[in-house]
């Protein structure tokens, strides 16, 4: 919908206005500073008069519009002015907004509505451009892409009619990144519709301008509203146009395929108002109006829209006037046809429906799409951008038969890089929608979304990776996956779609072409695959890798140029370069002038804090072999805050002599400073030293790409060789030995010594260190200022008897106190009950002990300030009590305090037969099963994966003996809990 309302107030307008407000990665007339800038290369797009337009973007402040008053003024009313903006920073424009219709200026504004929160998430605001009803503009809606087009066409004609503004409105975040299917008139049919529109001499009054704008609006075989659904419907929906596209959707499959008497008007001129004409697309037998109005409060109940319709049929000639009823919402993208019957019970016995809570928010299958006569495809992509998914779209719109859509969402705050996921589907989706494909070309993202949410019963997945047996993808798939998988009896493909890109010739940045052929092949067997060939059969695109770039003859300073990887593009972020100390000196020196900042890990894309290490415990014997140690860190100066069940994102440090000795065998100065360019155009500045030691996982277990990467380095052809047959089909098991021996990249350039890549290309194919989460062991009411965790040193030796260590840990281990670590913050699902007097079961296996310590201190807290507190109860097991009793003096001084009612231990070596939690836990069996059906308790088990099975069965169990039920009822109540967050499990 952007580009569609670019485009036609680029045409019309000769001076454009852009107020984006406060937004996200796209906004309104974002496009439009490029197609204004006129240079030798890439001239301006003229508008459909064959003038330049003047494209000015502007700051959102209190009194907004003064400029565009200006320009009215300069330009003596000769020139067409256009205001691109979002409803949040419309309502600074109010005032000035009264001055425009008071001197009948004809501006159109096109409000994308929307606004962003304070977790830089945008959300629909349709509802907040009523705001401006009042000031003398005339406000129109649309709820489509097609119709973006076409009512921005009628606003600019309508404005000039009438000499009036006029305010056309949609949604900012679902319309405004649908990509359908558009006829759009070109620039010169725009022109002579605008050229034919007379200006009316006498300037009509404000309620006189409907009849212009009806007229106007029938031009285009529009109507001033729209009715959906039955027409003999006995509930009636009321709502704005520019929220209607999903609900008409799920009104009119709710009267087609379930019988539901329901239907929808849709109000697309809202200003000027038209209490006659809204009478009149009623239904006679409506005997109930829900208005639908956004918002998160009873305020909906005097929202403009229902007032105005109160109104309307209070005074009406109505001899039955239907009764009035209210649903509100945030937005109503979550509704389906599903839920239409659940509204209209609700409607018919208040006068107030939240839409917010449940049943609405959960989410339903649509059951009308089982009903479709002709069935209709829909697919999920799931990827770092949306190219693949765009691409598929423009190929299938070859075929004017089709009509293909995209939705997409977009995570922009997601650690590592912005996640797309784009909807594709050949009808109108609706909330609850499942689809039939899903292509998943990052699986890391397994393990973060629920992306089989929408999964229909034998789905195709495709997932991405070098992969060709079942045993190699297992441990990439999350448990959760599996078993959703298993139900929903999917389809599982895998490709990898860089290897067969690389066989096919086609260089990297083309493996779209390679999903486009996936999906042709999958969804559309025969029309995509012929589109593709026909696409792109004359294609011919680079597969040898470039060389490195080498320096004129008469320039010396070699360690100052920028390198580059072979078979990677240039690009203006990215790029690494060795520099002088005394450059990042003056970056420091002069901040302002450079516009220099400080942070402790600029590479990172979440907040960081910098906390200092107080407390360095070891709590098993030295002789015996596992180092479990407690760690305490003061947060005074970091402004850290955490809640209970988060988790401690620790940044760890390479072994500061390991990188020592490699950079002086690399032939590297440890103090010489590197640039590293970033996405924004900035420069990270870093001492080698720092970057080997803070940033790159450089003793850790390269990639695939890492081998092939290095192979083209390689001055050694039989080295070269080894390296590629290492990552070929034929070398998978020796690819595999090396996975187990966890062979590193400082390995790598030590075993093939011929491929020596500059350490500016260097430092870009070793992947960054990661945060290793470890759950909070402190409850931040009993210890203000300070974070506690639990941790166990982790370490190995290979099958060639190597010594392995775990970074984190061998770091942290190390620490000595006052050492400065870089940390953030994970949100988990492990919270306390709402209500202290609720039971609480925990059971924990080693270090899953810390989360329970944080809850139970917790509860002493509140059990200290004298409130009533419920059975605490703690299952803890570890091989024996001597060494591994961890915090076992605390435990036991809880026990004896009440605050923990009741403990069971397993430490499964101190006997003959090995004692597990789970046996503890059958042993009391009847006062579990009260906790958790009778008084409302909550079940937590932290730790290893391998017990979780034998831990339900325990539940169920208890369930089985102590509440009559037989073993599938709980299983399945287990089950329920769980989606309840009742039954929570934190395994790895």
């Amino acid at each position: 919908a952007n580009h569609a309302v670019d485009y036609v107030a680029h045409c019309l307008s000769d001076i454009v206005f852009i107020y984006p407000g406060i937004t996200t990665d796209a906004y309104l007339g974002q496009a439009l500073k490029s197609w204004a800038s006129n240079t030798l290369d890439t001239p301006a797009i003229r508008n459909g008069q064959g003038e330049l337009v003047k494209v000015v973007e502007m700051e959102t402040r209190t009194g907004a519009l003064t400029a565009v008053q200006g320009a009215l003024a300069e330009a003596n009313s000769s020139k067409t002015v256009t205001v691109l903006t979002s409803s949040q920073a419309l309502l600074s424009m109010i005032p000035n907004l009264h001055a425009l219709a008071i001197a009948r200026q004809p501006v159109v504004f096109h409000v994308a509505s929307h606004y962003v929160d304070q977790d830089l998430v945008a959300h629909s605001n349709v509802d907040a451009v009523l705001a401006a009803r009042n000031t003398g503009a005339l406000l129109l809606a649309s709820s489509t892409v097609q119709e973006a087009h076409d009512m921005s066409l009628v606003a600019h004609l309508l404005s000039r009619a009438v000499q009036l503004p006029v305010i056309h409105y949609f949604d900012g975040v679902s319309a405004s990144r649908d990509i359908q299917k558009v006829n759009l008139l070109s620039y010169g049919r725009i022109a002579a519709l605008a050229a034919a529109q007379s200006v009316e001499q006498s300037k009509k009054s404000y309620a006189e301008a409907y009849a212009t704008a009806k007229a106007l609006l029938a031009q285009f075989d529009y109507k001033p509203f729209d009715y959906f659904g039955d027409a003999a419907a006995e509930t009636v929906l009321v709502t704005l146009g520019a929220s209607s596209s999903t609900i008409a959707t799920a009104v009119s499959r709710a009267s087609k395929f379930l019988s539901t008497r329901v239907g929808l008007v849709s109000v697309r001129l809202y200003r000027p108002w038209s209490e006659a004409d809204l009478i009149a697309i009623l239904p006679k037998s409506a005997t109930r109006l829900v208005v639908l109005e956004e918002g998160d409060g009873l305020f909906a109940f005097n929202g403009p829209l229902f007032l105005d319709i109160a109104a309307a049929i209070r005074f009406s000639g109505l001899s039955v006037k239907p009764r009035l009823v209210t649903a509100q919402a945030s937005s109503f993208h979550h509704l389906n046809a599903s839920h239409m019957p659940l509204l209209i019970d609700q409607a018919s016995q208040a006068t107030f429906v939240d839409l917010q809570t449940a049943p609405f928010i959960v989410t339903l299958a649509d059951q009308t799409r089982e009903k479709e006569e002709k069935k209709e495809w829909q697919a999920s992509i799931w990827d770092s951008s949306a190219e693949t998914a765009l691409q598929i779209v423009h190929l299938l719109h070859q075929d004017t038969t089709s009509a293909v859509q995209a939705e997409i969402v977009s995570d922009a705050l997601h650690v590592g890089g912005p996640v797309i996921n784009t909807r594709l589907t050949t009808a109108k989706s609706t909330a609850g929608s499942q689809v039939d494909y899903l292509g998943i070309h990052d699986t890391s993202l397994i393990r973060e979304y629920d992306v089989l949410a929408l999964a229909k019963p034998k789905a195709v997945v495709v997932l991405n990776g070098p992969w060709k047996h079942g045993d190699d993808i297992e441990a990439h798939l999350t448990n959760e996956f599996k078993l959703k998988a298993t139900q929903l009896d999917i389809k599982l493909y895998t490709i990898d779609s860089a290897r067969v890109a690389h066989e096919l010739g086609l260089h990297a940045s083309a493996v779209h072409l390679v999903w486009e052929a996936v999906f042709g092949l999958l969804v559309q067997p025969l029309d995509l695959v012929k589109r593709l060939t026909a696409l792109y059969r004359a294609v011919v695109l680079p597969v040898a890798p470039l060389n490195r770039p080498v320096g004129s003859d008469n320039d010396d300073d070699d360690k100052n140029k920028k390198s580059q990887i072979p078979g990677e593009e240039e690009s203006t972020g990215g790029v690494a370069e060795i520099s002088k100390w005394h450059k990042a000196a003056w970056n420091l020196m002069f901040k302002d002038a450079f516009q220099t900042t400080e942070s402790a890990r600029p590479d990172i894309h979440e907040p960081t804090y910098v906390v200092r290490l107080t407390e360095n415990r070891r709590l098993t014997a030295n002789s015996y072999d596992r180092n479990v140690f407690h760690l305490e860190f003061d947060t005074t100066d970091s402004n850290l805050t955490y809640s209970l069940g988060d988790a401690l994102g620790v940044y760890g440090h390479n072994d500061y002599d390991e990188v020592r000795t490699f950079l002086e065998w690399y032939g590297l100065k440890e103090d010489d400073v590197i640039l590293i360019g970033g996405e924004d155009g900035k420069k990270e500045a870093r001492s080698l030293f720092q970057l080997f030691s803070q940033t790159l996982d450089f003793f850790g277990r390269p990639s695939k790409k890492f081998y092939e990467t290095l192979a083209a380095f390689a001055t050694d052809p039989k080295e070269r060789d080894q390296l590629l047959f290492l990552v070929s089909p034929e070398g998978k098991e020796d690819f595999k030995k090396r996975v187990e021996e966890t062979v590193t990249y400082e390995d790598l350039l030590r075993e093939f010594g011929s491929a020596r890549p500059p350490v500016e290309a260097l430092v870009q194919m070793v992947a960054p260190i990661k945060p290793r989460h470890y759950s909070i062991a402190s409850s931040q009411k009993m210890h203000p200022g300070q974070v506690h965790l639990l941790v166990v040193a982790v370490d190995w030796e290979t099958a060639k008897g190597k010594k392995r260590f775990g970074q984190c840990t061998r770091y942290m281990a190390d620490m000595k106190i006052g050492t400065q670590v870089t940390v953030s913050i994970k949100s988990s699902v492990m919270k306390l009950p709402p209500l202290d007097t609720q039971p609480v079961i925990m059971a924990g296996l080693g270090t899953g002990m810390a989360p329970f310590r944080a809850f139970i201190q917790e509860r002493s807290v509140a059990k200290a300030a004298g409130k009533e507190v419920g059975p605490v109860v703690l299952y803890f097991g570890s091989r024996n009590r001597r060494n591994e009793y961890l915090y076992g003096e605390e435990l036991e001084a809880y026990l004896a305090d009440g605050v923990l009612s009741h403990m069971g231990l397993a430490f499964s070596r101190d006997q003959v037969e090995k004692v597990y939690i789970q046996h503890k836990m059958k042993e009391d069996a009847k006062m579990l099963s009260d906790y958790l059906v009778n008084k409302d308790g909550h079940f937590y088990l932290c730790g290893p994966t391998w017990p979780v099975p034998d831990v339900k069965d325990a539940l169920v169990y208890g369930l089985e003996h102590h509440t009559n039920i037989d073993a599938a009822k709980a299983s399945a109540l287990i089950e329920e809990w769980k989606e309840k967050e009742k039954y929570i499990l934190e395994v790895y």
